[in-house]
């Protein structure tokens, strides 16, 4: 059965088999992209400039386009990692994610950083309340048809 673990994984976490004592670097299955450090033998990440583990410089050359960045991943403004939407925080150096740009009547949910359309009244990640300020100034743009 073809299951890829995590190395940290002693164990197969689908069928519960002994996994192998030493992983070497051509034994792991990588996406197109992906990249083992030369210094360390670290497996990266196609969007890891860097290496992860050990910050030695990655291969010349990769390209933006060369790995699936999805809508709301961010580079930090600070080392240029990618970043998943979803960290605060950038991965590599700690840096706080910057401010979005929102669309009209967007808003993000203060207790989760969730980006919402201007129709929900309610966050759609943790149902938490649209905050006053956003609600107020969304009701005031809203098109009331004349009576």
């Amino acid at each position: 059965m073809q299951f890829l673990n995590f190395a940290r994984n002693l164990i197969c976490l689908k069928c519960k088999e002994d996994g192998p004592k030493s992983i070497r670097g051509g034994d792991i299955e990588t996406k197109d992209g992906d990249w083992i450090c030369s210094e360390c033998n670290f497996m990266n990440f196609s969007r890891n400039t860097r290496c992860f583990k050990c910050k030695a410089g990655g291969p010349k050359g990769l390209a933006v386009d060369e790995f699936e960045v999805r809508k709301d991943d961010w580079n930090c403004p600070l080392c240029l990692f990618v970043n998943f939407a979803r960290n605060k925080n950038c991965l590599r150096c700690r840096e706080q994610r910057p401010k979005r740009l929102l669309n009209y009547g967007e808003w993000e949910c203060p207790s989760c950083d969730y980006l919402n359309y201007s129709r929900n009244e309610v966050c759609r990640k943790c149902k938490s309340g649209r905050p006053k300020e956003d609600a107020t100034a969304y009701e005031e743009q809203v098109w009331r048809r004349p009576y």
